[in-house]
């Protein structure tokens, strides 16, 4: 009786553990999806420090180290040299934007009806608030995410090391590779991106540059940066560059229009094939569909993130479930 509720009280701590993991999982998702990203990022960093001293034959600490003192030198310098950039043009488009306000204003006291929308109130400091509290979270967020990527990239062993202390025999065995797997799936994706991102920042830059469009290469970083993010990165891309436009003309906000539709169709039917083809295939519908639950879970980050947890869920089904071994897929692609 003793070691019938021994084994009872057991399987109740247990399915409480679970059920608490997970709801503490569902409470704080979007820490765990800034974990993640940090995981992301130390990948990256890993990745190129390793390529680094295999051809460059540099240690380890050598290599890391010039691969984060490169990164950090990309990183502040884009902020430093187009921060300037976007916040001048930013008044601008306020200026503009509070133009068109006003004559919609005065259009609508054409009809009689601009009373009720004055009465009702136009209040900004709301909005105003509420982006001064999301501008520091997304601060907050990002040096998080800047912290755990390079902890884990300098010093990857310690904390798998760490992860891996909780299984023991085969288990241990079948969850390095497990590991091993997930990372080399998401090193390849990350290769695919990078590789798509700056074909597309550069076509975005080029013919912005031709249109005569303003703030062209923040518009074109900005672009590459939300390639990152399949299919809704595209759109959310081209409105900022759409409204600059608009402030000058709508004649080169349609020439802007067909700018990123020639740089997103290269990318979707030209870059994307012939990266996925060699590297990670993703079906553009399993895609949206991970973009749209994560949007639902974890909002914005959950919606950029959706991908690449795409790939690693894809990894994880199958090993476990069709037993078959990611690295052997990954070698026939090569």
């Amino acid at each position: 009786m003793t070691a019938e509720m021994t084994r009872f009280s057991r399987r109740v701590f247990a399915v409480v553990l679970i059920v608490g993991l997970v709801a503490a999982g569902a409470y704080a998702i979007q820490i765990l999806l800034l974990a993640f990203a940090g995981i992301l990022l130390a990948v990256l960093l890993r990745a190129a420090g390793t390529w680094l001293h295999d051809h460059a034959r540099l240690a380890i600490p050598w290599s890391m180290a010039t691969v984060l003192i490169s990164f950090g030198a990309f990183l502040f310098g884009t902020i430093l040299i187009f921060g300037v950039q976007i916040a001048n043009q930013a008044d601008q488009l306020f200026w503009a934007v509070s133009q068109a306000y006003n004559q919609f204003h005065e259009k609508l006291a054409a009809y009689h009806i601009a009373g009720s929308i004055q009465n009702g109130g136009l209040n900004l400091e709301t909005p105003a608030t509420a982006a001064a509290s999301s501008a520091v979270w997304m601060a907050a967020a990002m040096v998080m995410v800047l912290f755990l990527g390079i902890y884990l990239s300098t010093n990857p062993a310690l904390y798998t090391d760490l992860f891996l202390s909780f299984f023991h025999g085969k288990t241990r065995t079948r969850v390095t590779e497990l590991l091993e797997s997930i990372a080399s799936a998401l090193r390849w994706w990350l290769a695919g991106q990078l590789i798509s991102m700056a074909i597309v920042g550069a076509i975005t830059v080029l013919g912005l540059l031709l249109v005569g469009a303003p703030m062209a290469i923040p518009l074109g970083v900005l672009s590459m940066l939300l390639t990152f993010v399949p299919y809704v990165g595209a759109i959310a891309s081209g409105v900022p560059a759409v409204l600059l436009a608009f402030t000058k003309s709508t004649h080169l906000a349609m020439w802007v229009i067909l700018v990123y539709l020639v740089a997103h169709v290269v990318e979707g039917y030209i870059v994307t094939p012939l990266v996925q083809h060699r590297l990670v295939y993703l079906p553009p519908a399993m895609i949206l569909t991970t973009q749209f639950v994560m949007h639902l879970f974890g909002r914005v980050i959950g919606l950029t993130f959706a991908t690449p947890l795409m790939v690693v869920g894809m990894v994880l089904i199958k090993e476990l479930y069709f037993r078959q071994d990611w690295t052997e897929t990954t070698e026939e692609a090569a």
